[in-house]
């Protein structure tokens, strides 16, 4: 099923950044800071994120995936820069535009309802009912959004505090959190939050070895609530509306007849998934509650075989896993495990080390739903 793209028309005005070009600026000091516990720094990150604020962020991402079919929206975001523009007066009251070359992909909350508007196709979907699993987009990037999704991951270890630094003009104060689960990916997560309000305004996320391979940062904010009417989608003289389901996920998923997900895999338990009616994902499965942690896509066969391909290419380990053709491969932050066998595939994708997907894979049922 193809993923619809969102976007809007936008405007860029930015005459003084080029007056900087040359001039010499000199970098304003970062200022003193208070001397607060970490676990206090933590839980005001943690109640801050939720907003409000309105701003311009910027992510850089290099976690060295391959093209994946169908997939190519989210493996962007995990392989390049993205800039993004948000207006968020609460978690359920926002709006957040991917900017992009030519427009916008926006996405909209409002009312208990998600919009998005894309300009390429000048058409706004309204989308009804809410998936368990969804994937990435330009939102989930936002300081604010990452830091609350990476400090949740692990509430129970231990964090530091590191130096502040000066972040879109504002002192910020920095917050580190190291995961001590050993089967995971994420060496380290950087956290600058703003010294006053406590927003995030910087993340830094890196491997165990290496330095940060994705980072996220304003470079324009302020903590005021947005106007009303930046946060309603518009619908331009000539742009059409459609409406879409969450079900309708579902419904491509079924068609692929895929088995239910094992209770286990690779020692971790699956994690039930919520949903609204008649939009649960059938075949779908999360494993995993902490920073190491995988999720479990079932995919027709086609599919299954240009991504094994693609995976090889960039340099996969092939797996021996009975029927079929199966690889993983291992990147500094991401992993990524493809099983082609019988009528459909497998996806497996998470933070967690590549001998933890390979397992999985071998444990994978080689079966045919009757």
């Amino acid at each position: 099923m193809a993923v619809p793209r969102f976007s809007r028309r936008w405007l860029l005005v930015g005459a003084g950044a080029a007056a900087l070009v040359g001039a010499g600026v000199l970098p304003r000091p970062v200022g003193a800071v208070a001397d607060e516990p970490p676990d206090a720094l933590r839980e005001r990150v943690l109640a801050a994120s939720a907003g409000p604020y309105v701003g311009y962020a910027e992510s850089s991402a290099r976690l060295g995936l391959p093209q994946l079919p169908q997939l190519e929206s989210a493996v962007a975001l995990l392989t390049g820069t993205t800039r993004i523009r948000a207006f968020v007066a609460s978690p359920e009251r926002f709006r957040v535009d991917e900017l992009t070359a030519v427009g916008e992909r926006g996405t909209y909350r409002l009312d208990g309802r998600e919009y998005g508007w894309d300009f390429d196709a000048d058409q706004l979907t309204g989308i009804t009912g809410t998936a368990p699993l969804r994937l990435p987009r330009a939102a989930d990037l936002l300081p604010p959004e990452l830091a609350r999704r990476l400090l949740r991951l692990a509430p129970g270890d231990p964090v530091t505090t590191v130096p502040p630094r000066r972040v879109a003009g504002r002192t910020a104060a920095g917050l580190r959190l190291v995961p001590s689960d050993p089967d995971t990916t994420i060496g380290r997560v950087d956290v600058w939050a703003d010294a006053d309000t406590g927003l995030p305004l910087r993340v830094d996320v890196a491997p165990r070895d290496g330095e940060p391979l994705l980072t996220t940062a304003f470079t324009e904010v302020d903590t005021r609530a947005p106007d009303d009417a930046d946060l309603l989608p518009g619908l331009p003289p000539g742009a059409g509306f459609v409406s879409a389901d969450a079900a309708e996920i579902a419904g491509a998923l079924r068609q692929l007849d895929a088995p239910e997900p094992p209770e286990v895999l690779a020692g971790r338990a699956r994690v039930p998934l919520t949903a609204t009616p008649g939009s649960e994902l059938p075949g779908v499965g999360l494993y995993g509650t902490g920073p190491a942690g995988f999720a479990l896509f079932p995919v027709s066969r086609e599919i299954a075989d240009r991504a094994v391909d693609g995976a090889a290419l960039a340099g996969a380990t092939a797996v021996e896993a009975g029927r079929g053709r199966a690889v993983v491969l291992g990147t500094p932050l991401l992993t990524l495990g493809v099983l082609a066998r019988g009528r459909r595939g497998t996806l497996l994708i998470g933070t967690v080390a590549a001998d933890q997907l390979q397992q999985a894979l071998l444990e994978l049922p080689d079966r045919r739903r009757q």
